[in-house]
């Protein structure tokens, strides 16, 4: 279940990037690519924690 957040968390991070690179909606794409950062660091923090 926590790979699949992890790989939600990518999703939105690589078309937030997409989105910030080739459109005009610049702040848009920046959030979603922190989004999708905070929600992989989310995921590989409960596995962390989960491990121990």
């Amino acid at each position: 279940m926590i790979e699949l957040f992890k790989n939600i968390g990518l999703g939105i991070f690589v078309n937030g990037a997409f989105a910030w690179q080739f459109s005009e909606a610049t702040q848009r794409g920046f959030l979603a690519m922190i989004e999708g950062i905070v929600i992989m660091a989310l995921a590989i923090y409960i596995q962390k924690r989960g491990e121990k």
